[in-house]
């Protein structure tokens, strides 16, 4: 089942545990994005490849 946006902001809104995660990862795509430059397209392949590894 997937959440929706809105779901997914009430979660990170109600778990301060959540909050805290989302907003680290949020902070180092955008310092990789400033110091590399790169697009957003490329930020979101290098998520998308983390994610991968953790399984």
């Amino acid at each position: 089942m997937a959440f929706t946006d809105k779901q997914m902001f009430e979660a990170i809104e109600k778990n301060e545990d959540v909050k805290s995660c989302f907003n680290k990862i949020t902070d180092a795509c955008k310092e990789l994005k400033g110091i590399t430059g790169c697009p957003d397209d490329d930020v979101d392949r290098f998520l998308e490849f983390t994610i991968g590894k953790w399984n």
